[in-house]
């Protein structure tokens, strides 16, 4: 059984998972460096970034005692076995697919597997899930958030997808457990830009999070 939330859980205690994808080659170090020193404390690094297997593994045996370093973008019992080998201590996923949800329960690890219909939303939970990641949350925004809330009290919606500092208030005040964010979050930092600007980012989404509980 995957764990559920609890209070003293990095994520809950934050409201925040960065998601890192896609970034250069060395340049992953330095971003979730400037994240943790930000305040982040749940990190997960998708599968679809280059060498993300060594990223994980390198980043897991770096980063201080307290951060919540996941792999993201998991789709296959193969390639969730391979995050698990490497140090992720969550899954996270776009979609539900239960052969991912049955290595996170023999594990014992998190999931977050994606889903965004009423149906999506409850086939995961029932399938263990520790918050149900809506994604993409841009499609139909705040109020569709709310809406899942009121049937599905019981279950943690973790939104995702075209979230960062100036509206992830607005998902949190919608009942959200926390938000997912990646590219409004980490901006051209992966690519080699301002890691001063992204540390700024990290702690305007970390504060308006906070303001909104």
């Amino acid at each position: 059984m995957s764990p559920r939330l609890a209070p003293g859980d990095a994520l809950t205690a934050t409201g925040v998972v960065a998601v890192v994808r896609g970034t250069r080659p060395g340049r992953v170090a330095a971003v979730l460096d400037t994240l943790v020193a930000a305040g982040v404390r749940c990190l997960e690094i998708t599968l679809n970034t280059p060498d993300a297997p060594d990223a994980l593994r390198a980043a897991r045996d770096r980063l201080p005692a307290g951060v919540e370093l996941g792999a993201g973008t998991v789709r296959t019992a193969a390639e969730a076995s391979a995050a698990v080998a490497a140090g992720a201590s969550f899954l996270g996923a776009p979609d539900t697919r239960e052969e991912v949800a049955a290595v996170a329960r023999e594990h014992g690890i998190a999931h977050y597997p994606g889903a965004l219909t009423p149906t999506e939303v409850a086939r995961a939970w029932d399938l263990g899930a520790t918050a149900v990641k809506v994604f993409p949350a841009r499609v139909f925004g705040p109020r569709y958030l709310r809406d899942l809330r009121e049937p599905f009290r019981n279950i943690p919606l973790l939104p995702a997808g075209g979230i960062g500092p100036g509206n992830a208030a607005d998902y949190i005040a919608a009942g959200a457990i926390a938000v997912g964010a990646g590219g409004s979050l980490l901006g051209d930092a992966p690519a080699g830009g301002s890691l001063v600007e992204l540390a700024d980012r990290a702690g305007h989404l970390l504060a308006a999070v906070a303001a909104a509980r």
